[in-house]
């Protein structure tokens, strides 16, 4: 009997110990040794080593910990096939880590060898799908950064080459990236588009309507819908309408503008409208048309955007950076960020938007409330937001 009264004990434990080895295994398991280490595991076990490259500011670094990670496959994948090693670029060894492999954006990711040569490279915030291609990519001999540079340096020109290079790029050499985006779109010729890697580069490159590959797009939709559906050929459409219409508001083609802008209305889905709302804002702050702005936003505040806090406080941001002393779009632009703020009171962008509104109207006690909720809500956030956050606080306590 006195063994089986701890049972219970010992199942309990037993559960717990599963529960928590569970909670440890849901997400990139990253090695607990020195850089040198991770390269000498790597040789033992004959893999590469994955190196997060942060910082304890970088807002998309906790976002991909937070959200890319922990997800399943992703971290089936990396824990089977990588020595995962991360590392503040700020701090230790990671100092020396950042000078040796260049890192000058955060996040960004390296798989290296066991020797410590960079194998394949990429960065920044990506979704789930994204970050799988990387990682794919990086264990295909032949598909990696490292091949792509040694076949372009040595004069291969293939589209597939120049195209699977310039999307790997445009992540971590801004430089090159353009280098190479503009001597495939050079290269490309007009039947070549007409087919599913024409149909990838498009999507990809074009920049706008008025570039050689959103006119090809424009000019020839019908046939690219053997190679894509009707959402993503129209969702490239409505941007490259957008890119050249922001375009010609900086380049005040006002007749073109409205144009466009009449045919853009014309499409009843959100997408289009939001992206008309959008649009008029940005030209009628950019044209100091107080009248204008606040018609457009009036409206959009009681109709499609009224219960949409990021647009809202979107607005309200822009507006208040844009109002150059306008009371009138000032006040438009606080009560915007108000109606966020009751819509989503636990955002800190909301919040933080609301209390610079009240600053700048010189509302003191509701804007100290909005930046204190702002510093409380920035807890979650990095070092860098909570120091804008508190720096947001000390300023309205000193408004008279």
């Amino acid at each position: 009997m006195s063994v089986f009264k701890h049972v219970p004990g010992m199942l309990l434990l037993l559960f717990s110990s599963i529960s928590l080895f569970a909670q440890e295994t849901n997400t990139i398991q990253f090695t607990n040794g020195s850089f040198k280490e991770a390269l000498e595991q790597a040789a033992k076990e004959k893999k590469l080593v994955f190196v997060d490259c942060y910082t304890s500011w970088c807002a998309p670094c906790k976002w991909m910990e937070k959200n890319v990670f922990v997800n399943d496959t992703v971290f089936g994948y990396f824990n089977k096939q990588f020595i995962n090693f991360k590392i503040d670029m700020e701090k230790g060894e990671g100092v020396a880590l950042r000078e040796k492999y260049k890192v000058t954006s955060f996040p960004t990711y390296l798989f290296l060898d066991a020797k410590g040569n960079q194998v394949h490279r990429t960065g920044s915030r990506m979704s789930t799908q994204e970050f799988m291609t990387e990682a794919k990519r990086a264990s295909k001999p032949g598909n990696t950064l490292a091949d792509m540079e040694k076949k372009f340096n040595s004069g291969d020109r293939s589209l597939q080459l120049l195209t699977d290079y310039a999307i790997v790029l445009q992540r971590v050499n801004g430089a090159q990236f353009d280098k190479v985006r503009n001597e495939l779109v050079q290269k490309v010729k007009d039947e070549e588009l007409n087919s599913a890697l024409g149909w990838t580069i498009i999507k990809t490159f074009a920049r706008d309507e008025e570039d050689r590959l959103g006119s090809y797009l424009i000019g020839h939709q019908p046939l690219f819908s053997k190679f894509a559906d009707k959402a993503a050929i129209d969702a490239k459409l409505s941007q490259l309408a957008s890119s050249s219409m922001y375009g010609m508001i900086r380049q005040k083609r006002d007749k073109e503008f409205f144009a466009k802008l009449t045919l853009m209305l014309r499409d009843t889905s959100y997408a289009s409208q939001r992206s008309a709302v959008m649009l008029q804002i940005e030209y009628y702050l950019t044209n100091k048309s107080t009248e204008g702005f606040l018609a457009v936003a009036r409206t959009a505040q009681a109709g499609a955007f009224r219960n949409i806090p990021a647009d809202l406080s979107f607005i309200a941001r822009r507006a208040g950076y844009m109002a150059n002393g306008d009371t009138a779009i000032q006040q438009q632009a606080y009560e915007m960020a108000r109606l966020a703020v009751e819509l989503e009171p636990e955002e800190y962008s909301n919040q933080g938007t609301l209390a610079e509104c009240c600053y700048v109207l010189g509302y003191k006690e509701e804007g100290l409330k909005a930046a204190r909720k702002a510093r409380q809500l920035a807890d979650l956030e990095t070092s860098k937001i909570q120091k804008i956050a508190q720096a947001l606080v000390d300023k309205l306590e000193k408004l008279n």
